[in-house]
């Protein structure tokens, strides 16, 4: 759940949640209007979460549509939260009627949000059946012809604006969260509220910017007459506003926040990727130890977030964020702030009017398209001189795609994201040129790490790869790593046992340890890997017995030699081999284990003193 206040349209809502569980039998679409930050997402979810609209549907999912967006990742993400399934389905003509067949006969209801085309809705509607079972689908747009276009019987609805009481709350609750208004501050605040045109966004931005002084009744008034001298149309307050609140953070939040518009339009943004990503960039810095870099990181978001121009998405068992998002309106402020302070450029697609000799800025966020799977403009040699960081997003699909001719130029990249692509078979080889490469993410059906190849100054590897990867030695001399995610990895420590490798080599800065894979009959090999990280946080490891003889052999790693681990992934897989002695470290807060002979493990578990999150997945759940 997301933090949002929600405040108002009591009277609309009832309304609306008529028209959902009464009337005709038929299929209805139901269309509401509004203009950007007048609260048509916060609606709609209002209407979700009613008790009464849970309890009344068989079945419902969320789905965001955007102006750019791709029909099989929208019909595969409804069809997951249908069936609760997480799989992927290749074929999209096959997966729309999946989903169509899963919901013939039953009564459900689909929230299509922010929808900019009538495109967007004739690539789906033939998914959704019209039969007699009383289903719903709520259309969000800020277009008042497409909520005309996609209606069936229920008229669009034009949400109102907060009236001042309605405004005068939402402020309040979000200055003060769950305290009361001083008395001395109630009719600054009833003056603030009520020249906000009743723009929730606007509201909630405005009080970001006082809460930090909220206490300062001169503060409140600064703050009012710096909005008060406009009079154009309400939308221009929304923009207004957010130059304000911009205009308010801290010199070192300033960038963490414009980076945030080198993602898509509606982005669930992973926190842990953002917090990477502002590393390798430098935007957080004087941190005495490297071990409190992700702390101090975080608190960047949390101050973003508390000036409410990031929103959390959805958070983490233990209240931390794990996916946040900024509103459409505070990503068009950012790319438009970062184009005039020549900080990022952001390419839809359309190259005609670009030239490259007059870039400037030194980031660079490219939306993929069949056309720009070429990335001509990388050859402009005027743009290799300055570019730091290189980010992709999917715009739809095409081949696999070989761009590592051009890379290879940006001598000085700190940041490569291409994981919205599959690129051609890469080697580390490939990649030696950016010799100040911090953060790589790509996707491969292979990747090969060079034996006599890695790139030191390298802090974040994320390799999205179906066939296994395996690290040479070399790769413990990568010795500024904080995330390691490779699919299916597994270590070539053979070498290391040859003395081929100093064993002095660590890997101190390293925190979190994704997807690795070691066969049970070799533990010599995991106590080197345990030696080798000893600081790391999070660790995800495939235990595998599937290659052994028909005995039964003995897993037994010294897991509580790793003192600062707080996060254990433990996957069994295969059926050949005990855990008598598995220990875990005092400090573990959240732990995992799939596989056969878990029940046996509940006498160590039940002596941990700080865990937190406990999860338990027998063989026969994994197969459902």
């Amino acid at each position: 759940m997301n933090d949002e206040e929600i405040v108002g349209f009591e009277n609309d809502a009832e309304r609306i949640i008529k028209c959902l569980n009464e009337g005709k039998k038929e299929l209805d679409v139901i269309p509401i209007v509004g203009m950007a930050g007048q609260g048509k997402t916060t609606f709609a979810r209002k209407l979700y979460n009613n008790d009464n609209i849970v309890y009344h549907f068989d079945v419902r999912a969320w789905c965001i549509i955007s102006q750019t967006y791709n029909r099989q990742e929208l019909l595969q993400e409804i069809f997951n939260q249908v069936t609760g399934s997480k799989g992927k389905v290749d074929e999209v003509g096959e997966l729309a009627d999946m989903l169509r067949k899963r919901l013939i006969g039953r009564r459900y209801l689909i929230v299509l949000d922010d929808m900019w085309d009538i495109k967007a809705w004739e690539d789906l509607r033939l998914s959704f059946p019209n039969g007699d079972t009383g289903s719903r689908i709520i259309v969000t747009t800020r277009l008042e012809e497409v909520g005309k276009q996609v209606k069936h019987d229920t008229d669009p609805y034009s949400l109102p604006f907060l009236t001042r009481d309605e405004s005068l709350k939402l402020l309040q609750k979000k200055v003060f969260q769950k305290e009361a208004c001083p008395h001395e501050l109630q009719d600054v605040s009833l003056a603030v509220a009520k020249r906000r045109k009743g723009l929730p966004l606007v509201i909630i931005l405005v009080a970001g910017i006082i809460k930090r002084k909220k206490m300062e009744e001169s503060w409140w008034h600064e703050v009012k007459n710096a909005l008060l001298s406009y009079l154009g149309e309400a939308e221009g307050y929304s923009l207004l506003t957010m130059q304000l609140s911009y205009d308010n953070l801290p010199d070192s939040l300033k960038p963490c926040l414009l980076c945030v518009g080198m993602f898509p339009e509606d982005a669930r943004i992973p926190v842990s990727k953002l917090i990477s990503l502002w590393i390798a960039e430098g935007f957080v810095q004087n941190i005495e130890s490297e071990r409190l870099m992700e702390e101090a990181t975080e608190g960047y978001l949390m101050d973003l977030i508390s000036s409410n121009v990031v929103m959390v998405e959805r958070r983490r068992y233990n209240g931390k964020v794990k996916y946040c998002q900024v509103h459409d309106v505070v990503l068009h402020f950012c790319l438009e702030k970062s184009r005039e302070e020549i900080f990022m450029f952001a390419v839809k697609g359309n190259y005609s009017d670009f030239q490259p000799s007059d870039w400037k800025e030194t980031r660079l966020s490219i939306k993929l398209t069949k056309e720009l799977s070429k990335i001509e403009l990388l050859t402009a040699e005027p743009f290799h001189q300055h570019l730091r960081s290189l980010i992709t997003n999917d715009g739809g699909e095409y081949s696999v795609w070989n761009p590592f001719p051009h890379i290879s130029k940006l001598g000085f990249l700190k940041v490569l994201d291409l994981s919205s692509q599959e690129v051609v078979p890469l080697s580390s080889a490939t990649l030696h040129p950016l010799i100040c490469l911090k953060y790589l993410v790509v996707r491969t059906d292979q990747f090969d790490f060079h034996p006599e190849s890695h790139l030191r100054h390298l802090e974040t590897l994320i390799v999205l790869a179906s066939k296994r990867v395996v690290l040479p030695p070399i790769f413990w001399k990568m010795e500024k790593l904080r995330h390691v995610y490779i699919g299916g990895v597994v270590f070539d420590l053979e070498n290391n046992k040859q003395g081929i490798f100093e064993e002095s080599s660590k890997l101190e800065n390293l925190r979190i340890l994704r997807h690795v894979r070691y066969p049970i009959n070799d533990g010599e090999c995991m106590d080197v890997l345990l030696r080798r990280c000893p600081n790391v946080q999070k660790l995800w490891l495939t235990i595998s017995s599937n290659e052994l003889p028909k005995e039964i052999c003995t897993f037994s790693p010294k897991l509580e030699s790793l003192t600062q681990l707080q996060l254990l992934d433990l996957f069994f897989e295969g059926r050949r081999f005990s855990i008598p002695e598995l220990h875990f470290p005092s400090n573990l807060k959240k732990l995992k284990l799939e596989g056969p002979h878990i029940v046996s493990a509940a006498p160590l578990i039940a002596g941990l003193p700080n865990l937190e999150y406990l999860s338990l997945i027998p063989p026969i759940l994994l197969y459902l």
